[in-house]
């Protein structure tokens, strides 16, 4: 099959050149832009039947006016001393104001979008007739609230010390903060909130800012940006800084090792445009897909991109094209140096290397696209996207590689043109081929030969130092295997807007002001606006609130205690305005804590529970269980029907535990699932189980190891002290990526040692077997690790510099550590019977062999090492 695929390409290398030209063209034209398609969010990837999700539906049926999905929060304070009188009527007469001012603006964007599309609805007549009734209404809808169908995000509230319903709520207890927030309708982790964030921080600036530039902000007033929204713009912000700032680090470090290796501008350049065009291909191919799914579409599993999925498409892309076309381009070189011209040098190395770059690419990708068996959507749709790159990639080096090939012909090697004729002598690999560049730049070349007699004198010496010195790593990434961050602000650099301004909250209010946890309580049964139900609701604040310092709560809400701590002061009212006073309060708490819409019969009502922490932090999970547990006590003690209230949990706590959940179980089943794979493609290639358990053992084995290293290293680099743990993306990303390239190695390196022992004997045919691996594919590793590290230095979020160092650990340690020695020394120890009675059973065996003559000829690669030497 290769052969022929060598052959047509070989002889119509132009057709296929300008095939690829023009599909490339054709894709990005018709291709939907990446962020016009990609999910933003990172909870719209749980499952539709997570609590938080069904509880966001409920919330909306039954409070379809309180659209507040998520706020920015400005902290208004003084350092020293109390807020003064000026300081409120700054608030309120230029702050607030200039809000709404804001507030307005967005409306009349919005009031002109949606005319354009009634315009495009209509017609151009009818929307002229239509005009003048069509402005009166939507005016009328945006003084009623948001407009559902509008993209823009919205304000929906604004709320400041003064608001009549809980002013004094946002006024700290110290009175030296006050805080005013903005409600917007869109979730935290949206685009369209960056506009109005951008448009507030352009307001309260300091320096720089407009109500500092015309000196309206009193002398000593600080004013900082906080809230779920800043937070969710300040992630989205540095995803991009960094998805922008790794691709130019993976481009430039492929480029720096390209050169390195090849010595050869030309050489070096026709990888990188493959993997280049490749990439393109690829991102373009998961946009489209993207964009069918999100009209209703159902391919693949209902595949999405999500914004930061290009940062892992084009890492895995680049390190693994970068290695395929290594590969072909060692074999094209070996056969230029064998005699052959060129057109048949092209054609011999597409047919030699295409079913073992076929194998290795198919081995990655069924690995990682074990990852579609995942409930949360991130982690499915990384691994069909991953999936779909390499599958474009291998296809691109089994094509484009060899067209460009044939394109530069002997200029490719430019300077080295005349000396790309070359004879062979003495030694496994001619002196000037481009193999021998690949080892001699090897840090360890010069050494594979010390380790490969290391290997057969003390085999368990040397196997039981190595497994010293790695366990107690590999205990560490046992135990903290669940020691996980899924705090949002932990990733931020700590100069970020949001942790400055929610660390300014932090010393005046509750950590969880932010943030409240509400709870829904529905029962189709109840009516919640009765004596009797208000009472219930009564008893279970007050249960909440003596389980205040257990559950670290800061102040509970509710029907019966709208205020929570801060009751409201009637002061200086009495008689008729006291009562009425009191009426308006009333009838306000109804309508917030009670769901008024029509046929719900205020069968539904909400708690506002305030915890002392981050709401994004893992405590608070644990925090929210207990607030569960608590709800569930109280209710299963009543009587019918009150016994059969229904819960949901909304907020950004609730979001993140349904997260963890998901995550966690999603975790074991990918681990399993990629395990269990990977065994049987090594059991089907090496047909012996005993020993492809072995291999998936060792890099299992290795995975915690890392794990262990990574969590150290950032714990001892952790500049506060207090370090929460890995990114929880780290452990499901690293294991799944280091299982599918770990075991590609080894799969190299065990049909090399078959083949070597086939002809020199068990045990000599390891050595040779190391020998001849050791630089094509630490080589391969080198490049690999190198394009994980963009991870690290392109990235400004922890938990992407975390995965990045991970990888490039986790990569080096199987090049330079598992596959060249736990590897062959357990071989060796298993063939000399080291294991007694158990060798049967753990692989070992009789090996046939045809030991030859060593001869200057005998370690010359043959057709047949060679296309071992490129699997």
């Amino acid at each position: 099959m290769f052969g022929k695929l060598g052959k047509l390409i070989s002889g119509r290398w132009k057709t296929v050149f300008i095939g690829w030209l023009i599909f490339f063209a054709f894709i990005q034209w018709v291709s939907p832009k990446w962020k016009e398609v990609a999910l933003d969010g990172e909870f719209d990837h749980l499952p539709k039947e997570m609590d938080s999700i069904q509880g966001e539906k409920r919330f909306a049926a039954a409070f379809p006016d309180d659209l507040l999905a998520s706020s920015i929060v400005i902290v208004v304070r003084r350092e020293k001393g109390e807020l003064n009188d000026n300081d409120m009527a700054f608030i309120e007469e230029e702050l607030r104001t200039r809000l709404e001012t804001i507030l307005a603006d967005i409306d009349d964007v919005v009031i002109n979008e949606q005319l354009a599309v009634a315009e495009e609805e209509l017609g151009e007549e009818e929307f002229a007739r239509q005009k003048t009734a069509l402005e009166d209404d939507l005016v009328r809808r945006l003084e009623i609230g948001p407009i559902p169908e509008s993209e823009i995000t919205q304000i929906t509230s604004i709320r400041s010390p003064t608001d009549e319903w809980i002013g004094e709520m946002l006024i700290s207890e110290d009175r030296q903060a006050a805080l005013v927030i903005v409600g917007l309708s869109e979730k935290f982790l949206e685009y369209g909130n960056r506009d109005t964030i951008h448009r507030i921080e352009t307001l309260i600036a300091r320096p720089g800012g407009e109500l500092f530039e015309e000196e309206l902000i009193p002398d000593g007033l600080d004013l900082q940006l906080s809230g779920t929204a800043t937070v969710g713009r300040d992630m989205l912000e540095a995803r991009d800084e960094s998805a922008a700032a790794t691709e130019t680090w993976t481009v430039g470090l492929v480029i720096l090792l390209l050169i390195l290796i090849y010595r050869a501008p030309l050489l070096a350049l026709i990888p990188l445009i493959t993997v280049g065009i490749a990439n393109q291909v690829s991102l373009s191919l998961a946009s489209l897909l993207s964009q069918f799914n999100a009209n209703d579409g159902d391919i693949l599993f209902g595949f999405r991109t999500f914004v930061e999925m290009h940062v892992y498409m084009t890492v895995i892309l680049y390190g693994a094209g970068v290695d395929y076309c290594l590969f072909l381009i060692a074999r094209y070189k070996e056969e230029l140096d064998a005699g052959a011209d060129i057109d048949q040098a092209v054609s011999e190395a597409v047919g030699k290397v295409g079913s073992a770059l076929t194998a290795s690419a198919l081995t990655t990708a069924f690995g990682i696209g074990m990852m579609v068996l995942a409930a949360f959507g991130k982690f499915r749709d990384a691994g069909i996207g991953i999936a779909l790159s390499l599958i474009v990639v291998l296809i691109a080096s089994l094509t484009l590689t060899p067209t460009l090939l044939r394109l530069f012909g002997r200029f490719a090697f430019w300077p080295h043109i005349r000396s790309e004729r070359i004879t062979t002598t003495a030694g496994w690999i001619s002196g000037s081929t481009l193999m021998s560049k690949l080892i001699e730049l090897n840090p360890l070349s010069n050494g594979w030969e010390k380790i490969g007699q290391a290997v057969l004198e003390h085999p368990r010496r040397l196997w039981g130092w190595t497994m010293a010195i790695m366990i107690p790593f590999a205990a560490v990434g046992v135990l903290s295997w669940n020691h996980l961050s899924y705090g949002l602000m932990s990733e931020l650099p700590s100069d970020d807007a949001s942790v400055v301004g929610a660390k300014a909250i932090q010393r005046h209010f509750p950590e969880g002001t932010a943030g409240p946890l509400t709870v829904l309580l529905a029962n189709d049964q109840m009516n919640f606006n009765s004596s009797d139900a208000k009472d219930k609701i009564a008893e279970l604040t007050t249960i909440l609130r003596e389980k205040s310092d257990e559950l670290n709560i800061a102040d509970v809400r509710s029907l019966s205690s709208p205020f929570g701590r801060h009751e409201p002061s009637w002061e200086g009212l009495s008689g008729f305005r006291l009562a009425a006073k009191r009426q308006a309060v009333n009838e306000k708490t109804k309508e917030y804590y009670v769901t008024q819409v029509e046929g719900l019969s205020g069968d539904t009502t909400r708690l506002d529970v305030i915890f002392n922490e981050d709401p994004f932090s893992k405590n608070s999970i644990a925090r929210l269980d207990g607030v569960e547990q608590v709800i569930r006590d109280f209710f299963s003690k009543q009587d019918e029907p009150l016994k059969a209230t229904h819960m949901n949990f909304i907020g950004s706590t609730a979001n993140i535990r349904d997260l963890k959940t998901t995550t966690d179980r999603d975790r074991i089943v990918i681990d399993v699932a990629v395990l269990s794979v990977v065994l049987v493609i090594l059991w089907i290639l090496l047909r012996r189980f005993s020993i492809s358990l072995y291999l998936i053992l060792t890099v299992f084995f290795s995975y915690f190891v890392t794990i262990g290293f990574t969590y150290v290293l950032f714990w001892f680099l952790e500049s506060t002290g207090e370090f929460a743990g890995l990114d929880w993306k780290v452990p499901i990303f690293l294991f799944t990526f280091l299982i599918a390239v770990g075991e590609d190695y080894n799969i190299y390196l065990m049909t090399r040692i078959d083949e070597e022992q086939q002809r020199r004997g068990p045990i000599e045919g390891i050595r040779v077997a190391l020998l001849r691996t050791g630089g094509i594919i630490s080589s391969c590793g080198i490049i690999m690790a190198g394009t994980f590290s963009s991870l690290v230095l392109g990235g400004t979020l922890k938990g992407m510099q975390q995965l990045g160092f991970a990888l490039m650990f986790g990569v080096l340690l199987d090049t330079f550590v598992v596959r060249p020695i736990l590897v062959p020394a357990y071989l060796v120890m298993l063939h000399r019977g080291d294991f007694g009675k158990w060798t049967w059973l753990l692989g070992g065996g009789a090996v046939p062999t045809t030991t030859e003559p060593e001869s200057p000829s005998a370690n010359l690669e043959t057709p047949a090492d060679n296309q071992l030497q490129n699997g």
